[in-house]
């Protein structure tokens, strides 16, 4: 049986997990009067995967991976995308909203005593901006800005393990990506809780501990199979 009280810290990814950057970058797109000929949803999904190759060329802060990720997957539908337009949807991330379940999810939670945490790969500045609405309630924030590298690189859960001093075996980590967060969590020992919550296909080559489609079901799993 899973549940926080059998880890030493409960790690979360932030942007799918708690906070919605799917209808948060759709509303950014929506706003730009250029690219309002754009078949929004065939823009976003390909510039989430011109995204990865950004990353994968060094590192930059994550709002110039965003701007850098927008502009070249406009200029793929045919649209040259000014600065001024890449840096406002850059800059949406703060007002990319929380799932209508995180805020109750983590308040719950900070009750059990197990330390909070958040593996981002955005900036520290963006990620203070989403834990305010969340209701701040977590002890340790890591970031891309912070280890230089952007998962599913290691590096975020080695700088957890370093400044805790906890082994992977230790860590509960909820997340809602596969590729990003549960596949290097797995690799590395941890226990790990998959929230699908947009119903993508199951993967063959990892195994999350358990399956949820949203937090509030995670929290009514635990409510309905765990009691002490």
């Amino acid at each position: 049986m899973i549940h926080p009280r059998d880890s030493s810290v409960v790690s979360f990814d932030c942007y799918g997990t708690l906070i919605d950057w799917q209808s948060g970058a759709r509303a950014a797109v929506r706003a730009l009067p250029e690219l309002a000929h754009v078949d929004v949803e065939a823009l976003i999904a390909r510039r989430l995967e011109v995204e990865l190759e950004v990353e994968h060329e060094r590192y930059r802060p994550y709002d110039q991976v965003l701007a850098i990720s927008i502009q070249r997957t406009a200029s793929e539908f045919g649209v040259d995308l000014s600065d001024a337009s890449a840096t406002a949807f850059a800059n949406s991330i703060g007002d990319w909203p929380a799932f209508q379940d995180a805020g109750g999810f983590l308040k719950r939670l900070a009750t059990v005593g197990a330390p909070l945490a958040i593996l981002s790969n955005v900036t520290r500045s963006s990620l203070a901006v989403s834990v305010r609405k969340l209701g701040g309630a977590f002890d340790q924030l890591i970031t891309a800005e912070d280890v230089r590298s952007y998962k599913p690189d290691h590096d975020h859960w080695r700088e957890l393990y370093r400044t805790r001093d906890v082994a992977a075996s230790q860590q509960l980590h909820i997340a809602g990506s596969i590729a990003h967060d549960i596949r290097p969590a797995a690799e590395l020992g941890a226990t790990t809780v998959w929230v699908r919550r947009f119903h993508e296909p199951i993967p063959d080559d990892v195994e999350p501990d358990l399956i949820v489609q949203s937090l509030a079901e995670l929290g009514d799993y635990w409510r309905l199979h765990y009691s002490r």
